[in-house]
């Protein structure tokens, strides 16, 4: 299955991110969009004969895990953060685990059945390469709410997030459906919020000296996102 390996490269979220992650969703924080995601896997691969799925930027490993439950594929994953692959392998000993690009992925042609993407790099035409003919991408991205009270609290003037995704870059995925998981988190447990804060880009976006007061005041944070399944012409 594997057809290389990228030499190098960046080093993708650091230790903080990737543990912080960790914690939030073992508190189950995110788990109706690991829900969302793995409900759009089992019904793309619910027809396959042992289905093979790949989360290209698998994190520390609970968005696969999830799909892997409830698809009963064979889980592979890829990031290039090195401290997220070795928690993910060493806590999910029966997937596969690589550290790569997702803009150079170490497979050969239409190896999945299907694939997942959670707030990483979206290189068409590589997820497409992967993909069996018929195969889907199931991606999420962030809805115009997504941690509106976190983005208030460190920016003067925040904005909405508005994703914007050009049919032209889609390439051979066409756009199917979208799904949106909107809830609100109501964390009384204040090492939770700091963890929140510190396993998004927000972070690093805070001032050092602030970061324990934002994540002191931000009790209760909306969850907005977008979950989409893309498929490969068949």
């Amino acid at each position: 299955m594997v057809g290389g390996r990228l030499p190098g490269g960046p080093a993708g979220d650091d230790d903080t991110m990737v543990r912080s992650r960790r914690e939030v969703f073992d508190a189950g924080l995110y788990l109706p969009i690991m829900d969302a995601v793995a409900s759009a896997v089992a019904g793309i691969t619910a027809h396959t004969t042992s289905p093979v799925v790949l989360d290209a930027g698998c994190g520390e490993g609970s968005y696969l895990a999830r799909t892997v439950d409830a698809s009963g594929a064979d889980g592979w994953g890829i990031d290039i953060a090195k401290t997220a692959i070795r928690l993910a392998s060493k806590r999910h000993r029966q997937h596969h685990y690589a550290v790569a690009s997702s803009y150079r992925l170490p497979f050969f042609d239409a190896t999945f059945d299907a694939l997942i993407d959670v707030f990483s790099p979206r290189p068409w035409d590589e997820l497409a390469r992967v993909l069996v003919p018929g195969g889907a991408a199931v991606i999420v991205t962030p809805g115009a709410g997504h941690l509106a009270q976190l983005k208030e609290r460190i920016y003067r003037d925040a904005r909405e997030h508005r994703e914007r995704i050009d049919p032209d870059e889609q390439g051979a995925l066409a756009h199917e459906r979208s799904d949106r998981v909107a809830f609100t988190l109501e964390l009384d447990d204040p090492a939770l919020r700091l963890r929140l804060l510190e396993m998004t880009p927000y972070w690093w976006s805070t001032d050092p000296s602030a970061r324990q007061a934002v994540a002191a005041d931000v009790a209760t944070v909306d969850v907005d996102v977008l979950v989409s399944v893309f498929r490969r012409a068949g």
